[in-house]
């Protein structure tokens, strides 16, 4: 009798965890894990099914996911972000994409809706821990595109700047930006302009 896998949680993550094992040790094109899970934010759960200790490896040419086994190896505890440290990242950020400046919900301007995701700022992969002090508010456009920020250029560090803020600050930043309708990366880049010439 085959043995088949069972995901820590239910609903999509199952769904994605049993289409991947009906291929087992197959590639399975992304477009066939939208179509499963609904989701165009899908890889997110693959990353959680992976935190669970799955051995889904990653292809980008054909691009897909493939399940190398049906025995979990040994589970990164640090990994998976819970749902009360994801709201309460959320909530500290004001639902605010700290890197575009974009509001979860409103639109791109290509009318598109803003979903927004909580991230790690340094990798798990560079030893980055699963704390709030290490996780911050993204749109799923931004983290898709993001990189380990060690490697972004010295530009695009400049707005990451909001990370690093102290609570009473951010959310003071955050209100001025609902008020004015600036992203809180040009008000605060604003701001150090301003504090600089008077050094």
């Amino acid at each position: 009798m085959k043995r088949v896998p069972k995901s820590d949680k239910n609903g999509v993550w199952q769904k994605l965890l049993d289409v991947l094992y009906e291929n087992m040790r197959k590639l399975v094109p992304n477009e066939k894990l939208i179509e499963v899970s609904g989701q165009h934010n899908y890889a997110r759960r693959i990353r959680e099914l992976r935190a669970e200790g799955w051995d889904i490896r990653y292809s980008s040419s054909p691009s897909g996911y493939t399940l190398k086994s049906v025995n979990k190896k040994g589970v990164q505890t640090d990994g998976y972000i819970n749902l009360k440290l994801r709201l309460k990242v959320l909530e500290r950020d004001r639902y605010v994409c700290q890197l575009c400046g974009h509001k979860g919900g409103e639109k791109y301007d290509d009318g598109h809706v803003v979903n927004l995701e909580v991230d790690h700022i340094t990798p798990l992969r560079q030893q980055g821990k699963t704390v709030e002090e290490n996780l911050w508010t993204l749109c799923s456009r931004c983290n898709a595109g993001k990189k380990s920020l060690a490697a972004y250029p010295e530009t695009i560090k400049n707005k990451i700047v909001s990370v690093n803020l102290p609570d009473d600050l951010r959310l003071l930043v955050s209100e001025k930006s609902l008020k004015t309708g600036r992203s809180v990366n040009s008000l605060l880049l604003d701001a150090i302009r301003i504090g600089a010439k008077e050094f």
